[in-house]
């Protein structure tokens, strides 16, 4: 062999021959192309030794195996005949592993997704750590491909179809628990100290002997790809994400042969490797991780004091103490405290599932009805009534008792932190932590800042973020920073629009044709028409927009909260007749709605607003639903 940069190989006084696979820069071992030629130079060197009883593979990374294949590669692939080729030499060096005439075991502690778990499939054995950092699965769907070096029907053989197919469709990794229960792993250790140890004793008692693994199929497996196809794809468009069809469909055409599944990846796989819809996931993927990168660091705050327990703030103490936090809630309403603490409660016993979590989650978020918390905490986030005057109140109240060092924040969605920071002393000391409703799912914060703001307190915004496993996107502050302002401007765009006689459900049918989550109309009913016109007289409203809007409220008819608005509602949902509408007629409506959201997203790029259409993108996707599929806003306007 010659000199391996990422591989180290030895043979030990039993013979078995020890792979430890190190990607050589990385923190986290992928498979490259250099780790794949590499790893064709072993198994020729290993073919070739008749002296090896066995083979095992670890990894030379701690707390971590294979995070699967190098996905900046494959942007190099540039047609799917590329893909292909690259493809069928993973498939055949898989298959060498496969076809060994000697025991091969591997030993997993951390993460083994995507193409490490594929790796892993093509051992005798799979042994893992029992750790709770220790996830087997198949992401690939989020990235709008399926698996493509051999694992669906590895899998298969381990644990039939139902399994399979619901490993791939919902891209949720398996704890190595679910994993052995499921049959996808076959033992697991205390910690990674055991792994070669039970490895060595597993491999030197076969004595040369493969096991031979028998194909699993029942015949619930039908009815259970049927379940599937009901389950992941009621909702899904195939033109909008073609991966979880072309999933279902290659389930059903090789579910009963390991094989044949195996092979038949790559009849699938390179197109939908080339297609838009998997560019645009994998730009997700990169604004997601160049996010993530911006939160890291300690944020050294481990005390959490939020004052006002309405939804927005009693939410959000309930997200920061579930992530450890020890938090304490203060309202002026000792009964808007009560109620947020119960919806405290039912938010940790549906997250967290373990008892003793969810009773030290409780533990750590106290009740606060004098505002005691506040002298004691390193980070203060205002999240009261989106009035001017009762915010200024709040801030110069909290100035005269809270630490030197403590950081504020207020959650304002819209108000100038320029004119809030007017009630301090020190205007350096605020910061925005601007949440999105429903907390607990949005995962978008807009950490703000202003000219005042000390940007090494807004750094430290930003890492509490990361801290609560929010997505903070820096924003300056400005009228509606980006979310609000390039959103409402989209939903008055549409409110306009049925002013001037269009038809509010094929507005909305069309946005949601286009991927939206809902229409812009029904946005508008769901967060409030009293709401709408008070934020568009802040951010500005054509005047035809607020003249409809202030009849609606004029009569009460208020959205979803009153039962009616520009719909009449039953409980949470809209009654609308869910209009059809020529495909292009919704195509030209869509781009007539969306427009004022990419020119306003421009805007905020080009004022600094934000730093980058990067940084625009990733706020509109995770904080308003903008479809992923499409790569955001302004990548969209460009294609």
């Amino acid at each position: 062999m010659q000199d391996l940069k990422h591989w180290s190989v030895s043979i030990d006084d039993a013979n078995l021959c020890w792979l430890t696979l190190d990607v050589s820069g990385k923190s986290v071992n992928v498979l490259t192309h250099a780790v794949m030629a590499e790893l064709g130079q072993i198994i020729d060197w290993v073919e070739s030794q008749s002296i090896i009883a066995g083979v095992g593979m670890l990894s030379g990374k701690p707390g971590g195996f294979v995070y699967g294949a190098d996905i900046a590669e494959f942007e190099l692939l540039a047609t799917a005949d590329d893909v292909l080729q690259h493809m069928q030499m993973v498939h055949a060096l898989f298959n060498r592993i496969d076809s060994l005439d000697v025991p091969t075991i591997v030993g997993i502690d951390g993460i083994a997704v995507g193409g490490g778990l594929e790796i892993a499939l093509t051992f005798d054995r799979i042994i893992t750590t029992a750790s709770p950092k220790t996830k087997l699965g198949f992401p690939e769907v989020n990235l709008g491909i399926l698996p493509g070096y051999g694992g669906s029907g590895r899998a298969y053989r381990r644990i039939g179809t139902a399994a399979v197919t619901q490993m791939m469709m919902s891209g949720r990794p398996l704890t190595a628990s679910a994993a052995q229960a499921a049959g996808l792993i076959d033992q697991t250790v205390d910690d990674a100290a055991a792994l070669q140890p039970a490895m060595t004793s597993w491999l030197t008692a076969q004595n040369r002997a493969k096991p031979h693994r028998q194909q699993r199929e029942t015949a619930a497996d039908q009815k259970a790809l049927g379940d599937a196809s009901a389950q992941f794809l009621t909702r899904l468009r195939a033109d909008h994400t073609p991966a979880p069809f072309a999933i279902i469909e290659h389930v059903r055409r090789y579910g009963h042969d390991a094989a044949a599944m195996s092979a038949g990846e790559m009849d699938i796989f390179p197109e939908l490797m080339v297609g838009s819809t998997s560019k645009n996931l994998r730009r997700v993927y990169y604004l997601t991780d160049k996010v993530r990168k911006t939160a890291r660091g300690d944020s050294a705050i481990t005390n959490l004091h939020v004052v006002g327990a309405g939804v927005m703030g009693g939410d959000i103490a309930a997200v920061a103490a579930m992530a450890g936090l020890t938090v304490s809630l203060t309202d002026m309403n000792a009964g808007a405290i009560e109620t947020a603490m119960n919806r405290a409660a039912k938010l940790f016993e549906r997250r967290l599932k373990s008892d003793d979590k969810i009773a030290a989650a409780k533990q750590r978020l106290q009740a606060d009805p004098s505002g005691d918390g506040a002298a004691r905490a390193d980070l203060v986030i205002e999240a009261v009534a989106e009035k001017l005057s009762v915010k200024q109140a709040v801030f110069k109240a909290l100035e005269t008792v809270i630490k030197p060092d403590a950081i504020l924040a207020t959650n304002t969605s819209a108000i100038p932190l320029e004119d809030i920071a007017t009630a301090l002393q020190d205007p350096s000391r605020l910061i925005g932590l601007h949440f999105f409703n429903p907390v607990p799912v949005l995962p978008l914060v807009e950490v703000i800042w202003s000219r005042h703001s000390d940007q090494n307190l807004v750094s430290r915004g930003m890492q509490f973020a990361g801290q609560i496993g929010k997505m903070p996107i820096r924003c300056q502050s400005a009228p509606g920073f980006l979310v609000n302002r390039a959103l409402l401007p989209y939903m008055f765009k549409a409110v306009e629009a049925v002013a001037a006689g269009e038809n509010a459900d094929q507005i909305d049918e069309a946005l949601v044709d286009f991927g939206m989550p809902m229409g812009p109309i029904e946005l508008c009913d769901q967060v409030g028409l009293d709401v709408c016109l008070d934020v568009g007289m802040v951010l500005g409203i054509a005047p035809a927009a607020e003249k409809i809007l202030r009849a609606h409220c004029a009569a009460q008819n208020l959205g979803r909260k009153t039962g009616s608005g520009f719909y009449q509602w039953d409980g949470n949902r809209p009654i609308r007749p869910r209009a059809a509408v020529d495909a292009a007629v919704m195509a030209e409506i869509a781009a007539s709605m969306l427009a004022p959201m990419i020119e306003q997203c421009q805007q905020a790029v080009d004022a600094g607003v934000v730093d980058s259409a990067d940084s625009a993108d990733a706020g509109m996707i995770f904080g308003t639903g903008f479809p992923g599929f499409r790569g955001g806003p302004l990548h969209w306007s460009k294609q």
